[in-house]
């Protein structure tokens, strides 16, 4: 086998081994039939089923209600918040948005381009690290709530998704397929894969069945309602990364589905927390209420340090450790296939550079 490092990297993510290696035995030839799945046709049978396994699986393992019509579409997160206010305000209305950090507030100004989209709390003023303590309120026209269930860059995320009085639209990209859905509270789930369930360039999308409509002034391709009504197939889907979803989705539901690996989510952050906690050298700008356990955020005693950190780091197998442009610091991501070994060895690299830079 290749050697392997740990990749901490918030995304693309790391991927399961035994996944990249069943890819890479079908890759000149899936399933006998002479050519790779990156060249067949998306309109071939052999295609067909494992587009439609897709679908089914991923409704299957977050327990989706048959309400809700599961979409395959590309143009990831970015795509989506367009969409989401273009189909959800095309009939008038405002949307509430909870601007818990930089993806919350890049979908809060797309939706404002498009409609009435009203900011109901920030948390730009402690540096995103907090969420709300209480729902604000609603402006009296809202048709929904939306909110970034786990922000990659700061590192918080909500415990408890709040109840309101309209429906919730998530953006879980950060968390998705690590935690249960409350789906009766919800309009649209939606999630980038390429942070926890496949390479880069597809957004896995729930949306209410009721809520897809075809909207006369909007692109018909930027509708719900299009990709709809053909399956998730109304042009040339990224083929490789629906093949690479099934396999992941796959294996999720073979290691012990959602609850194992919301488990696994909360003991490995618990880990590299209570260890950073307990530490006199590094330190978490996120009170624990609000931590988020996919994507842990820390720095150690100066900003020369952090660097040196995340360097030497990368020197000692351990990749993906440097903090976003924006804020710095050193950031360790921990998805579904990243190992507890990996948070482990991270903790004694982690000990022994204390140790040494004290």
């Amino acid at each position: 086998m290749t050697h392997r490092i740990y990749n901490f990297t918030a995304g693309p993510c790391t991927l399961p081994l035994a996944v990249l290696e069943s890819a890479r035995a079908e890759l000149l030839d899936f399933q006998g039939c002479g050519m790779s799945v990156l060249e067949i046709s998306h309109r071939s049978k052999r295609f067909e089923a494992v587009h439609e396994e897709t679908l089914a699986l991923a409704q299957e393992l977050l327990a989706a209600p048959a309400d809700f019509q599961p979409l395959l579409l590309a143009g990831g997160a970015h795509q989506q918040f367009d969409m989401i206010p273009l189909n959800l305000l095309a009939d008038g209305g405002s949307a509430a948005y909870i601007n818990s950090g930089i993806w919350a507030e890049k979908a809060l100004k797309e939706a404002e381009r498009v409609g009435d989209a009203r900011e109901i709390w920030t948390g730009r003023d402690s540096g995103f690290t907090t969420l709300p303590d209480a729902l604000p309120p609603l402006p009296a026209d809202c048709c929904y709530l939306y909110l970034t269930s786990n922000e990659t860059i700061s590192g918080v995320q909500y415990r408890d998704y709040p109840t309101a009085a309209v429906p919730l639209v998530i953006d879980a990209s950060s968390d998705y397929y690590t935690r249960a859905i409350p789906w009766e509270r919800c309009a649209i789930v939606y999630g980038g894969v390429q942070k926890n369930l496949a390479p880069a360039g597809l957004a896995l999308v729930f949306v209410r069945r009721d809520l897809i409509k075809d909207h006369p002034r909007v692109p018909k391709f930027l509708t719900y309602a299009a990709h709809a009504a053909a399956n998730s197939l109304y042009n040339t889907p990224p083929t490789w990364q629906i093949y690479m979803l099934n396999k992941v989705l796959h294996w999720i539901k073979d290691s012990g589905g959602i609850a194992h690996f919301e488990a696994e989510s909360i003991n490995k952050s618990g880990l590299l927390y209570d260890y950073i906690d307990c530490s006199n050298y590094y330190q978490s700008d996120v009170p624990p209420a609000c931590r988020s356990r996919t994507n842990v955020t820390f720095r150690t005693p100066s900003p020369e340090l952090d660097t040196r950190f995340w360097q030497e780091a990368e020197r000692q197998g351990f990749a993906g450790l440097k903090g976003h442009k924006l804020l710095g610091g050193i950031r360790a991501s921990l998805y579904n296939a990243m190992p507890k070994s990996g948070v482990e060895a991270l903790i004694d690299y982690m000990q022994t550079f204390a140790a040494k830079n004290a």
